[in-house]
């Protein structure tokens, strides 16, 4: 029996719960960016030609194989907005604190709920390139964001802002081969967006020859493996880095590998649909590597104890009141 006055327990997550849901929302959102590309290849963009609604009849509508697809597609990213909110939330109440959960999680919640807006909006706009491209780079932003907040939630300390053993060289280098690989991923949506597969029969397209376009997007494909490459023979110098990234190396480069192969398989071969949503889940894949393979090398886990500050609010309220009531005065 509670005594009156006494405070009741707020909600509080742990940190192994945060993490968990933190990576149901990546896994989620990762999902959710595969079946976007099926639905579209699918030619089921308009099979709901209205947003909420699938239709100006019916809300739910599944009598063509169309409206099925894009139904069960839009269900799942409902669903996918449940560990998304619950992440925002449990990043305030998150306990022991910890540092640089708040901003991530918060990103995460609105890039999602932004993207379901950006998805009713490209129904609406007759599945407007520039609005799918728009649709798939939110999902990217929300898988970084999603990542960022499940390597700072491990049960080891992120040391803030730390780069150990990371030259100001080897910084700039892994800066380059973000920003390649992020742009990689815009020439890759262009390419789309000018290519076969709109969604829809009725769907505009972007009036790129897509031969050019996709030149283009090998290109900064290639430049990224370079500066890839480069950035591994600088690691080379450090033993003690290069043994704690390896094993972000070899995935990179196999994920690479085999996304660079379907990519050419399929320009070849007329971008068959399968293809196409092979290379969308390469991609998605090879983003979540990369992101991951920075994040371990410019925020370095440590094993130190926790600071003050998350000692101080692991101890219950009337622990800390008594300690400083008993400290020693000076």
């Amino acid at each position: 029996m509670e005594h009156e006055g006494t405070p009741r327990p707020r909600f509080t997550m742990s940190l192994r719960r945060y993490r968990r849901i933190a990576i149901i929302t990546v896994a989620g959102v990762c999902f959710l960016t595969v079946a976007g590309a099926v639905v579209r290849l699918t030619g089921s963009g308009l099979g709901c030609d209205d947003w909420p609604n699938c239709n100006n009849e019916r809300f739910i509508d599944v009598s063509t194989g169309h409206a099925a697809i894009e139904q069960a597609n839009r269900l799942v990213s409902g669903l996918v907005g449940v560990p998304t909110l619950l992440m925002a939330i449990g990043a305030f109440r998150v306990r022991p604190v910890r540092r640089g959960l708040k901003v991530p999680s918060i990103i995460v919640l609105l890039s999602i709920f932004g993207n379901g807006v950006v998805g009713g909006m490209a129904v609406r706009g007759d599945l407007h390139p520039f609005l799918v491209q728009s649709h798939f780079l939110l999902a990217m932003v929300s898988i970084l964001f999603g990542l960022v907040a499940i390597h700072r939630a491990r049960p080891e300390q992120v040391t803030p802002r730390a780069t150990i053993g990371v030259t100001p060289l080897i910084s700039w280098l892994f800066a380059g081969f973000g920003a390649l690989m992020a742009a990689s991923l815009l020439t890759g949506t262009v390419v789309t967006g000018a290519g076969p597969h709109a969604g829809d029969e009725t769907a505009r397209r972007y009036g790129f020859d897509i031969s050019t376009v996709a030149e283009i997007h090998s290109v900064t494909v290639w430049m990224t493996v370079s500066v890839f490459l480069v950035l591994v023979v600088a690691l080379r110098r450090d033993r003690d880095l290069l043994h704690r990234l390896s094993g972000h190396v070899s995935t990179w480069m196999f994920i690479a590998v085999v996304q660079g192969g379907i990519g050419y398989v399929q320009y070849f071969n007329d971008i068959p649909a399968t293809l196409v949503a092979a290379h969308v889940a390469g991609a998605t894949a090879l983003w979540v590597v990369t992101v991951r393979f920075i994040l371990a090398a410019l925020e370095p886990l440590a094993t130190h104890a926790a600071d003050a500050d998350d000692v101080q609010a692991m101890e219950p309220p009337a622990e800390r009141e008594i300690a400083l009531q008993v400290a020693p005065t000076a």
